[in-house]
Parts: C-alpha cells; sequence; structure tokens
C-alpha cells in the first residue's frame, strides 16, 4: 500500500538486551548482577576476570536503560546457594507487574547427577562454596519472575562443560591466558567430555515458560558440549564480544533500522573466533541462541550494506568526501525501550517481497491531499521497511493474543474494497501500520483525520475500515503488509515528521525515520515523565498504566490481484 492513495553451555543463558548509546533510566527495568570470582570450595580456581565482567555488567545494564538505583549487585562471599536463593526472592519482591528484568551472572559453571525423579545430568550454577544452584531451581525462579515481568532477559556467561574431565581441565596450563568457568566439586564429571577441549540442555525446558515463551531470548556462551573461557584481566570472552558488538560493532543486516540477537551473535563469534584462534588446549567456543533468536537488541547507527544513492554532482576526485553528520532522530531524548522479536512465519524475505498500493475512497476530496514531499537532498542509507514492521511486531508482549483477519484471501483491483476485523485479548489503543508497495514509505491508516477514536476493550471486536472512510484495491498486483498495535498506554506519533495524505499520513522510509518509529511504537507517550520515572507513584495501578510501554501485535498480508 503506498500514498498513492490519498557463558555456560545451556543453562538458560539470556541475551542482555542493550541500546548502543546510554540513554536516560528505564522506570520499569531491574537489573540482578551476580559475580563469583573468589570460589571458596576447594578445587574450584579463581576467576581473575570476572572483576572486570562486574563493570561490563553494569554498562550492560546502563544500556538497557537501568538506572543504578535498580541494579542489585552481588558477588563472592554473598552468592553461597542460600544467598543466591535469596536474590531471586528479593527481586521477585522488587518488580512490578510489567517490568523488565535483566539478570546477569558471571562464575563457574557445573554438571551433576541427580535424580529428577529419573537420574540425569543437571546443569547449574557453582555457587562460592562449590554447590549447584541446578537447573530446574534456577528455571522455577524464572518461572515466577516470568509471572510478573513483561521481559525478562538473562545473560550467564558461565559454563557446565558437557564434561570435562580433571585432565582435560588442566590441559592449557598454568601459562594459558584462559581459564575453563568450570568446576565439579567431585573433580570428574559423570557426564560426557566437551568437544572443544582437545549433556543436557536446560534450553529445551525453557520453552515452557509461562504462555509468552517469545518474550525471552536465551544466548548460551557455549555450545552444552562446550567451555566458555574466562581471560584474566579483560573478563568473560564472551561478554567482551557480546558487548563490544552492542556497542556498535554489529551490522543491521536485514536493513530494518535496528540490530537483533541474531545479529550480534555473528558479529560477537567473529570475534571469539578470532580471540581463541590457535589457543593452545582448546579451539572455539560457539555462542548459541535459543528462544527468540530474532530479539531486537537495539537500534542501528549505520546499515554498512547498504549503497546509498550516489550524489547528484559527483565530488572532484581530488577532495575527499566529507564525513556525514551524527543522525539526529526525532525521539532521542526518549528511552529506548526493549523490543523482544519472535519470528513472523508466513510472510517470506522482505527482500523479495513487493507491496502494492490501495486505492483510498473518503469524504476528503482529491484536491485537499497534498502533493507528496520532494525527495530528501541528501539520501539516507537504504532500509527494509517491511523488516521495520517485523521489529515492531517483534516487540510485542507475547502473552497478549491480538487477532487481525481480513475478509478475503485476495482482493481485485479497482473492485474490491479492503476490509479487516480485529479482537484482542487486553484493552488497550489501537493502531494501525502499513509500508508502501515500493517500499519507501511507512502508512499511518489508524487513527487518522477523519477517525480518531482508538480505544478497544478486551474481546471486543473491531471492524475496519469504519462508515467514514475505506481502502479500494488499487494495485498493482502483489502482497501488502498491515501491522496492528493494541498498546496500554498511547503512544505519540506525532514526534514523527508525518505528512498528510488524505485522511492518513505517511513517512519517508529511511534509517532515521526507522528507528524513530520503532521508539514510538514502543513506548507509552508519558514514558519520559517524572510520574513514570517515581518508582513509589508507578505502584498505582493507573499510574503503570499509563507509564506502561507493552502492547500486543498482529501482523497480515493482504493479497491485490487483476
Amino acid at each position: 500500500m503506498s500514498h498513492r492513495f490519498a557463558r555456560c553451555c545451556r543453562l538458560l543463558l539470556g541475551a542482555a538486551l542493550i541500546a548502543m548509546l546510554p540513554v536516560p533510566g528505564h522506570p520499569a527495568m531491574h537489573a540482578l548482577i551476580m559475580t563469583i570470582s573468589d570460589y571458596k570450595a576447594a578445587g574450584a580456581i579463581p576467576l581473575k576476570g570476572v572483576v572486570q565482567d562486574v563493570g561490563s555488567a553494569r554498562e550492560m545494564a546502563h544500556r538497557l536503560g537501568v538506572k543504578d538505583a535498580d541494579m542489585i549487585f552481588l558477588k563472592d562471599q554473598q552468592l553461597t546457594l542460600d544467598g543466591m536463593r535469596a536474590a531471586f526472592d528479593g527481586l521477585n519482591e522488587r518488580i512490578g507487574a510489567n517490568d523488565q528484568v535483566f539478570i546477569y551472572f558471571s562464575g563457574h559453571g557445573g554438571r551433576q547427577m541427580i535424580a529428577d525423579p529419573v537420574e540425569r545430568c543437571a546443569e547449574s550454577l557453582i555457587t562460592v562454596d562449590g554447590y549447584g544452584f541446578i537447573d530446574a531451581e534456577l528455571e522455577a525462579n524464572l518461572k515466577k519472575l516470568s509471572k510478573k515481568a513483561e521481559k525478562l532477559i538473562v545473560f550467564l556467561d558461565a559454563c557446565h562443560s558437557g564434561g570435562v574431565t580433571t585432565r582435560s581441565a588442566k590441559i592449557p596450563g598454568r601459562d594459558s591466558p584462559f581459564a575453563a568457568k568450570y568446576f565439579s566439586k567431585s573433580g570428574t564429571d559423570a557426564c560426557q567430555t566437551p568437544v572443544n577441549v582437545l549433556k543436557r540442555s536446560l534450553g529445551a525446558a525453557t520453552r515452557s515458560i509461562g504462555s509468552g515463551a517469545q518474550n525471552y531470548v536465551y544466548i548460551a556462551a557455549a555450545r552444552d558440549n562446550e567451555v566458555s573461557l574466562d581471560e584474566p584481566g579483560k573478563g568473560g570472552v564472551a561478554t567482551q564480544a557480546w558487548l563490544e558488538c552492542l556497542g556498535g560493532a554489529a551490522r543491521d543486516l536485514d536493513g530494518s533500522g535496528a540490530i537483533t540477537a541474531e545479529e550480534v551473535r555473528v558479529c560477537a563469534q567473529e570475534r571469539i573466533d578470532k580471540k581463541l584462534r590457535n589457543v593452545p588446549g582448546f579451539s572455539t567456543h560457539h555462542i548459541a541462541i535459543s528462544g527468540n533468536s530474532n530479539a531486537v537488541l537495539n537500534l542501528a547507527q549505520q546499515n554498512p550494506l547498504a549503497k546509498p544513492e550516489p550524489p547528484p554532482h559527483p565530488a572532484p576526485v581530488s577532495t575527499p568526501p566529507a564525513s556525514p553528520e551524527p543522525e539526529q532522530t526525532a525521539s532521542a531524548s526518549l528511552p529506548v525501550p526493549i523490543l523482544i522479536s519472535p519470528a513472523l512465519p508466513g510472510l517470506g524475505q522482505a527482500a523479495s517481497t513487493v507491496l502494492p498500493p490501495l486505492v483510498l475512497s473518503s469524504p476528503i476530496s482529491p484536491g485537499q491531499e497534498p502533493a507528496l514531499p520532494a525527495a530528501q537532498p541528501v539520501p539516507l542509507p537504504a532500509v527494509s521497511a517491511e523488516n521495520t514492521l517485523r521489529d515492531i511486531y517483534s516487540g510485542r508482549d507475547d502473552r497478549r493474543s491480538v487477532t487481525l483477519a481480513t475478509s478475503r484471501p485476495a482482493y481485485k483491483i479497482g473492485l474490491d474494497d479492503v476490509e479487516f476485523t480485529l479482537i484482542s485479548s487486553h484493552p488497550g489503543f489501537v493502531y494501525v501500520l502499513m509500508v508502501g508497495s515500493d517500499g519507501k514509505t511507512f502508512d499511518m491508516l489508524f487513527p487518522n483525520q477523519v477517525d480518531r477514536n482508538n480505544q478497544l476493550g478486551a474481546g471486543q471486536t473491531l471492524r475496519f475500515p469504519r462508515p467514514s472512510w475505506k481502502i479500494t484495491a488499487g494495485g498493482p498486483p502483489g502482497t501488502n503488509q498491515l501491522l496492528v498495535i493494541v498498546a496500554d498506554a498511547p503512544r505519540d506519533f506525532s514526534t514523527l515528521k508525518l505528512t498528510p495524505a488524505g485522511p492518513f499520513s505517511m513517512l519517508q522510509a529511511n534509517l532515521t525515520s526507522a528507528k524513530d518509529i520503532q521508539l514510538v511504537s514502543g513506548m507509552s507517550s508519558d514514558a519520559a515523565s517524572a510520574e513514570c520515572a517515581d518508582t513509589t507513584a508507578r505502584r498505582n495501578l493507573s499510574v503503570a498504566q499509563r507509564c506502561s510501554n507493552a502492547y500486543g501485535a498482529a501482523m497480515v498480508a493482504i493479497v491485490e490481484t487483476d
């Protein structure tokens, strides 16, 4: 539709969803940061790099928007088995409905045989005194948190190792620059030997957490048959690589204007491979993502794969091209929302999708419609408008059900009116976005100039278009995409430079607008207010509703035929 019409193997390892640049504190974000370097258990080697992981975790939390007052730091002697249990209980007491949670752990991981009720190898985080905080107990705590939290973000840089024996654990020797983050109280492992030293996975169990499975991302510092490594003076190898890529090194491979977990994984793996190349005793370990690998972690600073259009007049050969000024987004002063992106099946690849226009019939005459804006004099890097919509869809709270259905599978060009119905499990404010047939515009269909009543009750059926406006299929043949958001709190699209087009509005698709529309779609219009920043005030249900960034979403294809 264009505007032709008016560090652990598989221990529930999670992703830190982090913005590239520091942002104002997110009032609904909490962090629990746990690190153990000075182990007291006999045979547990100290992890000299973990001291640096504390600063890395703090930076991760800051980039998420967590304020210092909402961070809990626990280390070494505070993290006995009872201390770790108390840490999770305390975190559960702190958070409110629809808050977001970031959990970080760096230390030894391990595996142990338990009866559960049948005998199995249990993965565990190793406490300072050498006991295992096993996978089942970790999962139970995360389930409890998930009943309140909208997003649960976990990053564990540890390793259960998949079965390091006493001999293999000593392969690197005293002079090795790395240490395996693995400990076995008995000195041996009844499980299997890891492949990267010359197996039960909690990943499968985590899929049962809550009904919003796509609200989680699990990132393992190593596969379930590998060890993750600690580097003295620098920290966990996986932590270093992940944070560097989140700091700007990761590339926007799909041109959506945002960086996903998979795009960060690709970047981080390259760095791990380079660092561990030819290290005696170990081969590289591999970051493994389970859960939602399409999670949006941050907004792109640039699109290295895009090829900007050439300037109108080529610069003289003797004059080097000037460096472009940093982009300023319309909503740069607002906190960056955390966006989790589940896969969107059945919509195909954005690069090969053409989105045709629809023709508008409305009470506004063509003479009242303003001319489309002229092309920008300085072209911005190319983006995929459809992939940007996918990212917004991906940020939804997966515990919410939103059903969007069209009146028919295909529409005849020039004959059929496009109609659809919407039902949401939660009440909220409705927004309907689409991408243009040429992929060059974001179109705001609803609310619009003639219909601004966008509130929807839980379970209520909303039929579009309403009598005051309608959309008729206008071609060319192809497939359109519609995205519907049902948000707890209103969104302020007035911060974007939308251009009226009949009763609707449009925005040229470029890197700046792709980032802006994701920010606005994913954030309450009151998110930056003093009231929303007041943790005490947010305990009031009405305030919490106004400040909520949570939303449900649905995305469908609309086919036009001759």
